[in-house]
């Protein structure tokens, strides 16, 4: 197939074609977010300067819908976002995982030991922490923390919050951030996004699964299942999709597809 040809054959294909998560996703008859496989980026550093222009005319938040500027202000009264500690980062837009690095990260060796790793020992004999490690080392570690399609602007202090908890439904109503519906749990070390946000959440975990091979617990395969039937695909996933596809083909790198990783549950 010539390479002009490829690229649009794809964008086609992952608009009208979805794809199984696991047998128990395609009993369900779930579908979710499809990008080539054939284009990546591989730096975090270099996808949040892509991302802007992927948000470019939808500038919300993900959890909270506030407004943000391009120097990344946060606009608090668009959205009624009360802050809660950190009054500088409750102004701040950051980019977050919605499938948090530690969790597709923790169980590579790079991560685990990276005393091993000789790039990841500075002059002064310390060692760097294991996701800088995985950043030095571990190329697929690095498209995974790339991956635009798990990127969302965040409020910064929603972002360390969340810290890498797991997604979860909470009992009750306690909010600590004004009206942004997000709830915390620090104890359990979980999270309850709003209901018309948990769709977009779940599709992201079978993205996840279905193209690192990232091994969801039978509770988390259930509880994304409803999720994502009761908060269907919308307009915005599929053009953010479509976006993420022409930000890769327009700049990414181009290579055969990385051996599957399997993390631990």
């Amino acid at each position: 197939m010539q390479k002009g040809i490829f690229p649009l054959f794809v964008a086609l294909l992952f608009l009208i074609q979805p794809i199984v998560a696991s047998e128990e996703a395609h009993q369900a008859e779930e579908s979710f977010y499809v990008v080539s496989d054939n284009y990546y980026v591989n730096s975090f550093r270099k996808a949040k300067k892509y991302l802007p222009h992927i948000y470019q005319n939808h500038n919300k938040t993900f959890y909270c819908q506030c407004s943000f500027d391009v120097n990344k202000k946060i606009d608090e009264t668009s959205c009624g976002y009360q802050v809660r500690k950190s009054v500088r980062r409750g102004q701040r837009l950051e980019w977050e995982h919605i499938v948090p690095a530690h969790r597709f990260g923790s169980a590579r060796a790079c991560w685990q030991q990276p005393a091993s790793y000789p790039k990841c020992i500075k002059k002064n004999g310390k060692t760097v922490s294991g996701r800088k490690c995985c950043r030095r080392v571990d190329e697929q570690f690095r498209e995974m923390e790339a991956d635009m399609m798990n990127l969302v602007p965040s409020v910064g202090e929603l972002n360390a919050d969340r810290s890498n908890y797991a997604f979860f439904e909470i009992e009750g109503e306690v909010r600590k951030y004004g009206l942004c519906d997000f709830e915390v749990n620090s104890r359990q070390k979980i999270v309850e996004p709003s209901e018309n946000l948990r769709g977009d959440i779940a599709r992201t975990y079978f993205y996840f699964q279905t193209k690192y091979k990232m091994l969801l617990t039978d509770q988390e395969n259930e509880l994304f299942r409803q999720w994502h039937q009761a908060d269907p695909i919308d307009e915005w996933e599929r053009e953010k999709q479509s976006r993420v596809l022409n930000t890769l083909i327009r700049v990414g790198k181009t290579r055969q597809k990385l051996p599957s990783f399997v993390a631990n549950e």
